[in-house]
């Protein structure tokens, strides 16, 4: 099994609406840091809503290049920079409306987690783009970066529809698509629980070993993990996401460092179900440039 490229394609499975049948138009969503963790959820919500949705073309070397000269920081990690190729990507595919909303937090709090904040980096970037990218301004793209609470569903109704006021949407369709989106969104994090059970159990019907390839959501995307899901299946071993152990994981509170990030929650709740495994080891990918990483990576080895 290799839950990498499993996941990758349960991610961007969706097919849109054709553009005839898109009563709103097309509405463009870049494949960048929290899209790999709430795509579901926007895609069910756009398509509910009569829009096709038009996503940003698979990260390269070359899409990376389309967007290098409107990156403001060097030091900022390889995840963020890609944004800008995304970015310049759905514009020169004609988009004239990009949604790329900044989340404060994401709907995952577990028990042992004191809360569910996305990092800084992923918050803000939308932010990053919106002041950096002219091409949006000299094309005259809408391009719709709005801070979205999805950690709480009945102010998420309230706030789409204050934001998709110029669609002419009413507050019922809106209630419809946002609470299918959700459904959807739990629906994909069920699967990647179900593919991991089932690799699990392959491991031990043929007594192999499993790698928990262990980081964030956007390291699923094949630029950013270099190959290494691969080439641990090349080795002969199962590869894993974190996402897909994390719910065997008993964690025991507190922890030595603060749990307040989303993924780090569920990071740590896997390497603790690791640890009780014999035919399980764990494997941590994490982005030059990342500071939280310099916490994250010790308190999973411990």
């Amino acid at each position: 099994p290799n839950l990498y490229k499993l996941k990758y394609q349960r991610l961007f499975r969706y097919t849109p609406l054709k553009e005839s049948e898109a009563k709103r138009g097309t509405v463009g969503i870049p494949r960048v840091l929290n899209m790999y963790e709430d795509y579901p959820f926007w895609f069910t919500l756009f398509t509910e809503l009569g829009f096709s949705v038009k996503l940003s073309g698979t990260s390269s070397d070359a899409l990376y290049e389309k967007g290098i000269e409107t990156m403001p920081s060097e030091s900022v990690c390889y995840p963020a920079k890609l944004v800008h190729g995304h970015i310049q990507d759905l514009v020169d595919k004609g988009v004239k409306l990009i949604f790329y909303p900044s989340l404060a937090h994401e709907n995952l709090k577990t028990e042992y987690s004191d809360n569910t904040y996305n990092c800084p980096i992923v918050t803000s970037y939308p932010e990053v783009i919106k002041n950096n990218v002219d091409a949006l301004r000299k094309q005259g793209i809408m391009f719709l970066n709005p801070f979205l609470p999805l950690d709480d569903e009945k102010r998420m109704i309230k706030r789409i529809f204050d934001e998709l006021q110029m669609f002419d949407v009413d507050k019922k369709e809106v209630k419809d698509a946002v609470e299918k989106a959700y459904r959807e969104l739990d629906a994909f994090r069920r699967d990647m629980q179900r593919e991991g059970e089932n690799a699990l159990r392959i491991i031990r019907q043929k007594g192999m070993k499993g790698i928990v390839l262990a980081g964030r959501p956007y390291h699923t995307d094949p630029q950013i993990n270099h190959g290494i899901p691969e080439m641990i299946n090349s080795l002969g071993m199962a590869v894993l996401t974190e996402d897909s152990v994390s719910h065997l994981g008993r964690l025991e509170a507190p922890l030595r460092v603060v749990n307040q990030w989303a993924y780090h929650a569920r990071l740590y709740m896997a390497a603790k179900y690791v640890a009780t495994q014999k035919d399980l080891e764990l494997v941590q990918l994490n982005s030059f440039g990342c500071g939280l990483d310099a916490v994250t990576t010790d308190q999973v080895e411990e």
